[in-house]
């Protein structure tokens, strides 16, 4: 257990750095495109990617998630997989293909046909790497996947920038989600060892597919779940309110998504090693929650208070309207890991079936609060999200019980430290900025520099356990680094 938690460990701070670069500089190349784009320009791809994630959420069928689960894998098995992850991306594609002109005559946008079938492409280019790419997360090989990631976006957003910047529009966006794709799933086989051989199992696609099929549905019931409020918003409203929420949605996702896949992909794998120990089980699970909350909470809570001077500094005005809708996201987004974690623990535990009846009970009140909340406007069914998500996790928080005994006090408790640190942090931030007149570069700066103080202050004199998991990883880490460079000993 102590070698596998090091590994979780180096594995971690491998995704965190993960996060870092091709986060970063995916939040500077939005900064560029958002100058060079109207937000009606991503309004469009907001309405573009919810076919494309329709369709990939049908071509991976799960497959991925069983090779990294799966205690012994075969050559067999793999080349099932990819034959068949290659057969159904074939068909997504013309499923795509077919419905592309009635997608665009929903939204009144004649342009989306031809921007729908050529993102569509993607769909070949992902399905080549599906089995490289769960081969490495299985292997916790997430230095390799930061190469991957990394390159892929700095290479995608270089081209689209240029695009942007000569004129090319939506197609740049367009360009960014192909290039990224080829560029990735061109280094995954650069990287990689394993090749397809010219066999099919009947007895593994029928193994893999019980196991995925859910998750395939699930996935699908998700993207559709995920981008209803795309879906509502797009029909109703403009192309320019739409392209607004989207864009502060992408924003929001790029803390909560990456931070959370930062833990989660390094610990999926260890914790499917383990998956009949509960005792151990718990115990990850609980180091997993600590730390997404601590990295997670506070990350949301900043941007939600930094949002006005920030958008000032980095966007001009025709970003602005999009202030509010930021920060209602990122509420909405503080319990969203309870989600996701619990997620990962129940495909741990083979209880695909668990995760289908918890994604039906989740979108189920999500549709109906936004049903509800469609009068009263986009800032409505914002609020409405944020009840749907404080509600919707109760069920998750159950099943955590009553599969690994991690009780209900202990998951309070775990959730609590951060949420407080950080709530006490962004409010004073928050006073601090509303008493002085500064400009907003120095709102900003000052803010974030508060907020910072504050929240790891607290969460030292606190002992909050995911200050303390990775201050006691960075110390190993520098006490590591430092016996390297001592004279006389040996790499």
């Amino acid at each position: 257990m102590t070698s596998l938690n090091s590994k979780i460990g180096i594995a971690i701070i491998w995704n965190l750095a993960n996060m870092l670069v091709s986060r970063g500089a995916s939040v500077i190349f939005t900064l560029f495109l958002a100058k060079f784009l109207a937000p009606e320009a991503f309004g469009l791809m907001a309405m573009i990617i919810i076919c494309y994630a329709l369709a990939d959420a049908l071509m991976t069928s799960g497959f991925g998630q069983c090779i990294i689960r799966q205690k012994d894998i075969t050559p067999l098995d793999l080349s099932t997989a990819f034959f068949t992850n290659l057969a159904l991306s074939f068909l997504t594609y013309l499923l795509v293909y077919l419905m592309a002109p009635w997608v665009a005559g929903l939204y009144e946008q004649l342009e989306l046909t031809n921007l729908i079938r050529v993102t569509g492409l993607v769909l070949f280019i992902n399905s080549l790497k599906v089995v490289q790419l769960a081969l490495l997360y299985r292997d916790m090989d997430f230095r390799s996947l930061m190469r991957v990631n990394s390159t892929a976006t700095v290479c995608a957003g270089l081209v689209a920038v240029a695009l942007a910047y000569a004129g090319f529009g939506v197609w740049s966006l367009v360009a960014q989600f192909t290039v990224s794709a080829l560029v990735s799933t061109g280094m995954l086989w650069l990287l990689s060892t394993w090749r397809p051989s010219l066999s099919f199992s009947v007895a593994s696609f029928k193994y893999m597919f019980g196991f995925g099929s859910k998750l395939m549905l699930e996935s699908t019931l998700n993207v559709l779940y995920e981008n209803s409020y795309i879906l509502v918003i797009g029909k109703l409203f403009s192309p320019e309110t739409t392209g607004l929420y989207y864009f502060a949605k992408r924003i929001r996702d790029l803390i909560v998504d990456q931070a959370n896949g930062a833990v989660q992909q390094a610990t999926y794998p260890a914790m499917a090693r383990i998956q009949d120990d509960n005792t151990d089980l718990k115990r990850m699970y609980r180091l997993v929650i600590q730390l997404v909350f601590f990295v997670v909470t506070p990350g949301l809570l900043a941007v939600a208070v930094l949002a006005q001077p920030l958008f000032e500094v980095a966007f001009n005005d025709r970003w602005r309207p999009a202030v509010p809708y930021l920060q209602l996201l990122c509420l909405a987004g503080v319990l969203l890991p309870i989600h996701t974690v619990n997620v990962n623990m129940l495909k741990v535990k083979g209880r695909t079936d668990l995760i289908l009846y918890l994604g039906l009970v989740k979108k189920s009140l999500h549709l109906v609060l936004l049903a509800a909340s469609v009068p009263y406007g986009i800032v409505g069914i914002l609020i409405g999200q944020i009840i749907a998500v404080v509600l919707s996790s109760a069920p998750y928080m159950y099943y955590s019980t009553a599969l690994i005994d991690y009780r209900l006090a202990e998951q309070i408790q775990d959730l609590l430290k951060p949420l407080i640190a950080a709530s006490v942090a962004a409010f004073a931030s928050w006073s601090l900025l509303d008493a002085l007149d500064m400009s907003a570069a120095w709102s900003a700066l000052t803010g974030g520099l508060v907020f910072s103080v504050l929240y790891i202050g607290i969460g030292h004199l606190a002992n909050i356990e995911g200050y303390a998991l990775i201050k006691k990883k960075l110390t190993t880490v520098r006490s590591s680094i430092s016996r390297r460079r001592a004279p006389g000993t040996q790499a």
